[in-house]
């Protein structure tokens, strides 16, 4: 069992720390734990969330969206996905739901690539350049945006986030319970 799995005991630890009754603790973590069900669709959430604010910015449209979406459990495309854009709206991306994660990370990259170069490559060209644009070929240059993609989170991984890791489950109550005290420093 993995040091972080949540358990009753640690349940409990948790209710005690905070002086707050066990049924509520439970009760978030049910609820927390319907919400994380989703991750799949989040894969590459940090390129995603960067993208959109860039695209926003770029669109004038505050409202502009990157969404993931699974396609019917019996298609018969395992291994591919696909990408709809509504330029300056949203761009939505569907993939088969029993992809292999691995291969999802990549699909859902190479498909964020597409959206990278109609709106943010453009930026780039030449005026004499045919722009690019949903009828445009875009390939390879949207495996080369996912390659870019997965290295950064893959060097995110490898180099930062072992800084940001708690040693034990409880050095993490603690550091929350520390939140608490407003005298620490």
């Amino acid at each position: 069992m993995s040091e972080f799995s949540i358990t009753d005991e640690k349940i409990a630890h948790i209710s005690d720390q905070f002086r707050v009754e066990k049924s509520y603790v439970e009760t978030v973590f049910g609820i927390f734990s319907k919400v994380i069900g989703g991750m799949k669709n989040q894969y590459l959430a940090h390129i995603i969330r960067c993208m959109e604010s860039y695209i926003r910015r770029k669109t004038d449209n505050p409202m502009f969206q990157i969404n993931t979406f699974p396609l019917a459990p019996d298609s018969p495309v395992l291994n591919v996905g696909c990408a709809q854009y509504y330029p300056k709206r949203y761009f939505s991306i569907f993939f088969h739901p029993r992809m292999e994660e691995k291969q999802l990370r990549v699909c859902l990259a190479h498909e964020l690539g597409h959206l990278f170069i109609i709106e943010l490559l453009n930026e780039e060209k030449s005026a004499e350049s045919k722009p690019f644009d949903e009828t445009t070929l875009t390939e390879p240059l949207s495996s080369i945006f996912g390659i870019f993609t997965i290295m950064d989170k893959n060097l995110f991984y490898e180099e930062t986030a072992p800084k940001f890791n708690h040693r034990s489950w409880e050095e993490l109550v603690q550091a929350f319970v520390h939140l608490q005290d407003k005298t620490i420093n």
